[in-house]
């Protein structure tokens, strides 16, 4: 049988309880859906395209504190967020039939009313896109 110094081991246990703590604490803020200036569906009330806006938003995945479908929801409403300044900044007054657009391999996507996110496993992405309107 072989012996292990006392050194070894020691170093061997201090280790593994510094590995645990080295994942690095996420910055997670919270986003709301503006819901005043963005609209999932189409909506009845007459308006004026004013062309197509798209965002992007990366998070990290590494987050114990929140579960996976919360940081996807969290991130969809940041995109949406951003989403908004643009159109705002295109002279817009909201944004309607916002979706979530997931792409596949071989290049084909879909597009979702809801949040959906691809996740690598320590990051996640969420792409979106919405037409801009002015309200007549």
């Amino acid at each position: 049988m072989m012996t292990v110094p006392k050194n070894l081991t020691l170093l061997f246990v201090c280790s593994g309880f510094l590995s645990c703590n080295s994942l690095p604490k996420s910055e997670f803020k919270p986003h709301k859906f503006p819901s005043e200036e963005a609209f999932i569906g189409a909506v009845k009330r007459a308006s004026q395209s004013m062309g197509m806006v798209r965002a992007k938003v990366d998070y990290p995945t590494l987050d114990g504190d929140h579960e996976e479908g919360e940081l996807c929801q969290n991130a969809f409403n940041k995109a949406v967020s951003d989403m908004v300044k643009m159109a705002k900044g295109k002279g817009a007054d909201a944004i309607v039939n916002v979706k979530s657009v997931v792409f596949y391999e071989g290049g084909q996507h879909e597009n979702y009313p809801s949040p959906e996110c691809s996740d690598d496993g320590m990051e996640g992405q969420v792409l979106t896109e919405a037409t801009a309107v002015k309200w007549k």
